[in-house]
């Protein structure tokens, strides 16, 4: 992980719980379109969302993403299921942790590879001001044809209205930066 980024989401990290006043809690349950860019060159989109099971702050996430590699017949498309857990800290700041089981596909002419592996990620959402939440998490994800790679993520919700919102996100780790920026639904 690069310094600067490695900065930039301790600076979150600490700055997240402390940066407003009187905040209600981020939603857990919301659906999200985004455009998804990997590395520069690889782009396409992806499908995400979450759902939160009662009153009980566990909530079930699944997303879908496809990416077209530039100047390659190559095409990844990748699945993902799990369960998270939040932990309020505060009115407006949950502590949460995570876990999912991922499937990648590479589409190759004349065939397909498949991965299976999982992901894991803890990290903090606040809602920073009446329209604006933010998200720092740390991941880990291991597969079939992953050594285990740590990344990092920082992101952020601007709120439209009280369902409508834009969100943008960058992960980043070793081997890729992968940038969203999308329309999300919070329920």
């Amino acid at each position: 992980m690069k310094r600067s980024n490695l900065a930039i989401a301790l600076s979150l990290a600490a700055v997240l719980p402390f940066a407003a006043q009187a905040q209600e809690a981020p939603s857990n349950t919301w659906v999200e379109g985004s455009y998804v860019n990997a590395d520069g060159n690889a782009e396409g989109h992806a499908v995400r969302g979450s759902f939160e099971f009662g009153e009980s702050n566990v909530y079930g996430l699944a997303g879908v993403t496809r990416l077209d590699v530039e100047d390659s017949p190559l095409v990844l498309d990748g699945r993902e299921l799990g369960l998270g857990y939040a932990h309020p800290l505060s009115d407006r700041t949950d502590l949460f942790a995570e876990a999912a089981y991922r499937d990648v596909e590479v589409q190759v002419p004349g065939g397909a590879v498949d991965s299976d592996g999982y992901r894991t990620s803890v990290g903090l959402r606040s809602g920073l001001t009446d329209r604006v939440e933010g998200l720092v998490k740390a991941n880990y994800v291991d597969g079939d044809n992953i050594d285990g790679d740590f990344s990092g993520t920082v992101g952020g919700l601007v709120k439209l209205t009280p369902t409508w919102g834009i969100t943008g996100d960058v992960t980043f780790g070793d081997d890729a930066e992968t940038y969203q920026l999308g329309v999300r639904a919070s329920f």
